[in-house]
């Protein structure tokens, strides 16, 4: 992955061709109005790509996507514990609310709740 990123932007981690899957997530996240920056990668694990993203984030909040799972990760939370996991099962929804929290978080303000 590419480690310069220096536009403040939610990185996003894309292990494989999975961005139609999570097109949800990405207009939550322009709802808010934080911009961000897609990075691909061949292979890896979710979680820790998720908080690997954050690491690059200048707004320490990263997203890693596969065909299945989304995980939104937070830098200063361990590596093992993100702070939002879905699966490809869960509606759109669910999908754009998901993207409005991570967004939100950037911002310092409430999450919105999932089960509204």
């Amino acid at each position: 992955m590419d480690s310069s990123v220096t536009t403040p932007a939610i990185v996003i981690s894309t292990i494989g061709d999975c961005l139609s899957v999570w097109k949800e997530v990405l207009l939550g996240i322009e709802e808010e109005g934080i911009p961000f920056v897609i990075q691909n990668q061949a292979a890896g694990e979710v979680v820790q790509s998720a908080w690997q993203a954050a690491r690059q984030s200048p707004l320490l909040v990263g997203i890693a996507c596969n065909e299945e799972t989304l995980v939104v990760h937070y830098k200063n939370l361990p590596t093992s514990a993100p702070l939002f996991t879905l699966t490809y099962r869960q509606n759109s929804l669910d999908r754009r609310s998901t993207g409005n929290n991570a967004a939100r978080l950037v911002k310092g303000i409430p999450f919105r709740d999932l089960n509204a």
